[in-house]
């Protein structure tokens, strides 16, 4: 699968707008055929806004760690890049989550460990982007009561946004 249209050196307007706002920015590590983030981390640190990665710690909700460049990644859960334990704990203002699926009523679907959903909630006023490939929208993704709905879904080829997002 070709990288080239997620792996943006700039984000699109609608999400640069979002990061425009934020401070704090948390990205994950892809693996296998996840969307890709390290070009945007990059991105992120020049313009000057804290770059954050999730540490996954049990059944916990995802903690995030202030990372100054990407030598700070090392294997942690699952064997993803995780920030090493020298890392700043952060709180972050906006969180792109990665998504084995979603649909267009903004709901995801992860790599089913409730992670993310957990996240949100302990987050309930950061920003929720997810980003993929526009190959993994399903008709409709199943909704459990802990489930969190995204404001915005980046895709190689179109933005998605929430209600509340565009008004």
């Amino acid at each position: 699968m070709a990288t080239r249209g997620l792996a943006f050196r700039r984000p699109p307007t609608p999400l640069a707008k979002l990061i425009d706002q934020s401070e704090v920015i948390a990205l994950y590590s892809a693996i296998g055929s996840e969307a890709p983030t390290v070009r945007l981390a990059d991105y992120l640190a020049e313009i000057g806004k804290t770059v954050a990665f999730p540490v996954c710690i049990g059944e916990a909700p995802l903690e995030f760690r202030k990372i100054d460049n990407m030598d700070l990644l090392e294997a942690g859960f699952r064997d993803i890049a995780e920030p090493n334990a020298d890392c700043p704990v952060v709180v972050p203002d906006l969180i792109i989550a990665p998504m084995v699926a979603f649909d267009r009523s903004m709901r995801r679907l992860g790599q089913g460990g409730g992670h993310y959903d957990r996240t949100f909630g302990k987050y309930p006023n950061a920003i929720r982007i997810g980003l993929a490939w526009s190959v993994q929208e399903a008709d409709s993704i199943p909704v459990e009561p802990h489930d969190r709905s995204l404001h915005m879904i980046v895709t190689e080829s179109e933005i998605i946004q929430s209600v509340e997002m565009t008004s």
